[in-house]
């Protein structure tokens, strides 16, 4: 129980599970205990969270990629915005011509 309480509560559930999980096998070291079916659980769980963590990390780049677009498109429409400002005021004063 001790261990549950230490772990971050802003980790994403399956990695909670996992240093719980390893907590556990620790645990059952220390006890002398050679449960293979506890071990076979923990390599398991580090398989899937390996997997996730992956998954996760080339996400986030993807989105990091999206971000600098978005942001050059953006500054690129605020140039444009102000183009369109000069041009108005020039088809206002050949108009008055």
């Amino acid at each position: 129980m001790a261990s549950s309480r230490m772990v971050d509560p802003r980790l994403p559930p399956k990695i909670q599970e996992n240093v719980n999980d390893s907590g556990s096998l620790v645990r059952q070291i220390i006890r002398g205990s050679k449960s293979n079916e506890l071990l076979s659980h923990a390599a398991k769980t580090f398989v899937s969270v390996d997997n996730t963590i992956e998954s996760s990390d080339a996400t986030v780049k993807r989105m990091g990629i999206l971000v600098s677009h978005l942001q050059f498109q953006a500054e690129a429409i605020e140039r444009s915005v102000g183009e369109m400002e000069t041009v108005q005021d020039q088809l206002i004063t050949l108009q008055r011509s």
